[in-house]
């Protein structure tokens, strides 16, 4: 059994009310994130949806700070999202991040124009069709790719989908993110 992804979602219940901890969490994360930005080239027109963002939605609140772009933060979890819409109130960005309750894997929202999908979000296969179908004309949509390590702790791409572009990471749990793009 995993017990990765339990353990770090209970984690980031336990300490998303607290600034000093989500900000100590999240401090490895800002080098991906920022290598995420620059792979799917976000800006501030771009609105992006972030699947799987937990009850601490770092990679939300990095790229509305960063970017200035609007995000739309997704999880199945309804305590997490009660907990992650607490987290970007605290870190004042709930005027530019919306936290929702959804499983990306069946529906997401219409119109985003970039996507970024945890490691942790499942099945990968369904979420990159619902993706597909949902986002613009030339929508970006980045996935981390767990290192062979931790490739069975978590739900992978099936080889026959080829990204586009990756960027390396130096995260123990994952080495990419990968670049798919809808054609346009």
């Amino acid at each position: 059994m995993n017990i990765i992804k339990p353990s770090v979602a209970l984690l980031e219940k336990k300490i998303c009310r607290i600034p000093l901890l989500v900000s100590l969490y999240s401090r490895p994360y800002r080098e991906v994130i920022k290598n995420e930005i620059g792979l799917a080239q976000i800006c501030a027109k771009d609105t992006v949806l972030n699947i799987g963002c937990g009850a601490v939605p770092f990679t939300a609140i990095q790229i509305a700070a960063l970017t200035g772009a609007t995000v739309w933060a997704m999880d199945k979890d309804a305590d997490a999202v009660k907990r992650a819409s607490f987290c970007v109130e605290q870190a004042g960005l709930d005027k530019r991040i919306q936290v929702m309750e959804g499983n990306g894997a069946y529906a997401v929202p219409s119109g985003f124009t970039v996507a970024i999908v945890a490691l942790q979000a499942e099945p990968k296969e369904n979420i990159l069709n619902s993706l597909l179908d949902a986002s613009v004309a030339g929508g970006r949509l980045v996935f981390r790719r767990a290192t062979k390590r931790f490739k069975q702790c978590y739900d992978l791409l099936p080889l026959k989908t080829n990204p586009v572009a990756e960027v390396k990471q130096r995260m123990q749990t994952f080495d990419g993110s990968v670049l798919y793009l809808k054609a346009g």
